[in-house]
């Protein structure tokens, strides 16, 4: 939200703040750190911005096409760095004690408006004392930079200012540079005839037409929260009226034929489907009852989704097309990953499915934006109860479930023991008739250099270089003894470590070295060193000297090295096409994004896999039951480079190192917190704009290329630009 500064400008801001310094030390200082870096590499302007930097120098500049403005901060944006507001409302400080470590915390609500809406904004602790020593009031005119975006009541975007944001009053002058100029006339109602989507701090003035029944559900913090819709009118139009908790209480009672007004606010936003603009009361909003005015209201064209009587409870082999506020509840049998896509107006949506199963059938269920928030504590093998959601088709036919912003959403209630003991094996009906999304296509036969951490279902063939003793060890959970034996082999391209388990042991125990080896449906994990394994799960076909293999004749001593971080090229992000998918890429950017609010699952501690819960402890697909789990790193970010930009996947300890903090520690930070985001909350600030070099395999997932790291490094910007001047000075030999 910056943009660049001219060099005198540069060299001004730096004599303001640093008046010990001349023009003509600047320039010299900007002189030789060309000469450093390479005057064919470093323009004036940029050497000038790095010396500034050095001096200590805050060089962020706001221009007025990158103010941000209300109305374009919404769940998607990740990071509030310019936006320009008047402080309408200002709460009280409020105290409180920190579950975590017992600590004091301060926290203070003031409300900020521009010519485009209004917003919240919460600041936090130190960031409070811009209200208790009165460095803001009501009618100031402030600058936020480093604010993060959080989803509050009635799924409307809040900001939160903690130790790394700023909120600064601004002078008159530099509002006059930045061209605001605030509307006094708020609060005059507006007709429903001009209500657009995106429409902001809105005020109304209706006649109750109906009023629905209130639903409760469960908010990601655990408390319950309610919700009351209602279909009002004026002389113009009708719309859905939706009251979010303290505001649902307020109109408690209130009857068809009344005439409401609601004052400042209240926001627009789609219906579940996209077919309709309905409209949301805000926490800010004035609420009056009983108004004599009177409305000559036009009659209810509209059937409005969810308008329809409920359907109560249905076997999920019951479903339909169309039908509406219907209940379900069944036995989640898998838990998908939050997958983000473009919405048709260039914003970020995401969107995550699970499949739940009764008696009589199973079907997948689909949460969309922060709806997914209501699952964010659920478990595979847990039961679930799902209000007030509709159906609409499915994938390849049948039906899916669709939770919307009316669902109620209760994991494990009561009375449903029977449900839980429910033999998901024995359900093969399905509703959905839908492919498996989380199940991947096999990889087939791979180059032993081209595996990567993460790899499933992936085929090796290689010669044995060594063959290791077998091992015995004493399991923790049942003091039974167990076995595994190491192999290394080596195709023409590298050469890696191979662990066989349990009773595939016995299938090599007459292996060799020179023997060639065929291993399919293996997977690839973190080894020793920062090395790659090859592991041989429970589906693992094993071939010992396969006919027609051209390995036998390898020679060894060709292959010098192990698998490892790749030494693949660097190239620009842009340059990433489908000629590179299989291939080992190196590329260097900036972090930009974190993609997902859980930053790891919890593991089978043999194979990696994730577990269900099941009653007596966990079992994973692969090995069985197992009687304890370990978390597991895994979380994406998004990657730019000036050319193009691309999502890479962490695991392990390369997610741990950038992360700043273990699997385990994340654990305990969501189960002391309560928040499945927290271990991102706490280091968001740290990673986005970190400078990083990324070394992994390039991979699609679903309609898109991703890197699946084996190999992460911060990058050091200096020596990235002495080694462009290198590869500049090769291409002009």
């Amino acid at each position: 939200m910056t943009y660049l500064l001219t060099l005198e400008e540069t060299i001004e801001l730096v004599l303001k703040h640093k008046s010990e310094y001349e023009k003509n030390d600047i320039l010299v200082m900007i002189q030789e750190k060309r000469n450093e870096l390479g005057p064919e590499v470093i323009n004036d302007e940029s050497a000038a911005m790095i010396v500034a930097r050095e001096l200590g120098v805050d060089l962020l500049t706001m221009s007025p096409s990158a103010r941000q403005r209300i109305e374009d901060i919404d769940e998607s944006t990740k990071n509030v760095s310019g936006l320009v507001g008047r402080v309408d409302r200002i709460g009280e400080v409020r105290t409180f004690t920190r579950k975590d470590d017992n600590s004091e915390g301060r926290v203070v609500s003031i409300f900020v408006s521009d010519e485009t809406g209004s917003i919240r904004v919460a600041l936090w602790d130190d960031k409070t004392k811009a209200v208790t020593e009165e460095y803001i009031s009501i009618g100031s005119v402030v600058q936020i930079r480093g604010a993060y975006v959080k989803i509050g009541l009635g799924d409307t975007p809040e900001l939160n200012l903690g130790r790394v944001g700023t909120i600064k009053p601004l002078e008159s002058d530099e509002i006059e540079e930045l061209g605001i100029a605030f509307d006094e006339s708020k609060g005059e109602a507006m007709k429903i005839s001009a209500l657009q989507e995106k429409t902001f701090d809105i005020s109304l003035k209706v006649e109750v037409q109906r009023v629905f029944r209130v639903s409760t559900f469960t908010k990601k913090d655990g408390e319950e929260g309610k919700v009351l819709a209602m279909i009002v009118a004026d002389d113009t139009g009708s719309t859905r009226l939706v009251f979010w908790d303290d505001k649902a209480d307020e109109v408690e009672g209130v009857e068809p034929g009344e005439v409401i007004g609601i004052t400042r606010g209240a926001y627009t936003k789609p219906n579940r489907d996209g077919t309709e603009i309905e409209v949301h009361v805000g926490k800010t909003s004035v609420i009056e009852r009983g108004l004599k005015d009177k409305i000559k209201a036009v009659e209810t064209a509209s059937t409005f989704v969810g308008s329809s009587e409920p359907l109560g409870m249905k076997d999920i082999a019951d479903l339909s097309v169309e039908m509406k506020d219907v209940d379900i509840q069944g036995k989640i049998a898998t838990i998908y990953e939050v997958r983000t896509f473009t919405r048709k107006d260039g914003g970020e949506g995401s969107v995550q499915n699970i499949v739940i199963a009764d008696k009589s059938s199973q079907v997948r269920v689909t949460f969309w934006g922060n709806d997914s928030d209501k699952i964010a504590k659920a478990k595979e093998g847990d039961v679930i109860r799902i209000l007030h959601g509709y159906v609409k088709k499915g994938y390849r036919g049948g039906v899916e479930f669709q939770v919307g912003s009316r669902a109620e959403v209760i994991l494990n209630p009561k009375g449903t023991s029977k449900l839980k003991q429910l033999d998901l094996s024995k359900i093969t009906d399905d509703a959905s008739s839908s492919e498996d999304g989380g199940s991947s296509e096999p990889l087939g036969k791979t180059s032993i250099t081209d595996l990567s951490v993460g790899m499933r279902d992936v085929d090796i063939e290689g010669k044995v270089v060594t063959a290791y003793d077998v091992k015995t060890f004493t399991r923790k959970d049942d003091g039974t003894e167990g076995r595994l034996r190491n192999v290394i082999i080596a195709d023409q391209t590298a050469k890696i470590r191979v662990t066989f388990w349990g009773d595939d042991v016995d299938k090599i125990k007459d292996i060799q070295e020179d023997d060639v080896i065929e291993i399919r449906h293996g997977y690839v994990k973190a080894g020793f060193k920062d090395g790659l394994e090859y592991q041989v799960g429970r589906k693992g076909e094993i071939v010992l000297n396969p006919e027609g293999s051209d390995l036998k004749q390898l020679d060894l001593s060709d292959v010098a090295f192990e698998t490892g971080i790749s030494q693949a090229p660097r190239i620009l992000i842009g340059e990433i096409d489908d000629s590179y998918e299989g291939k080992n890429v190196e590329v260097c950017g900036i972090i930009v994004d974190m993609g997902q609010n859980r930053v790891y699952y919890d593991a089978c501690p043999e194979c990696n896999k994730k577990v269900e819960v099941v009653d007596d402890g966990y079992n994973c697909k692969s090995c069985g039951k197992v009687p304890e789990t370990k978390p597991r790193m895994f979380f994406k970010i998004t990657v730019d480079d000036g050319s193009g930009s691309i999502k890479s996947t962490l695991f392990d300890t390369y997610g741990e190192e950038l992360l700043g903090m273990s699997a385990v520690e994340a654990k305990e930070l969501v189960e002391k917190s309560g928040k499945e985001d927290e271990p991102i909350r706490a280091s968001t600030e740290e990673i986005r704009g970190r400078y990083i070099v990324i070394h992994g395999r390039v991979k699609r997932f679903l309609d898109a290329l991703e890197i699946s790291s084996n190999g992460v490094g911060l990058a050091d910007p200096v020596e990235e630009i002495k080694r462009l001047k290198e590869v500049i000075q090769k291409e002009m030999k």
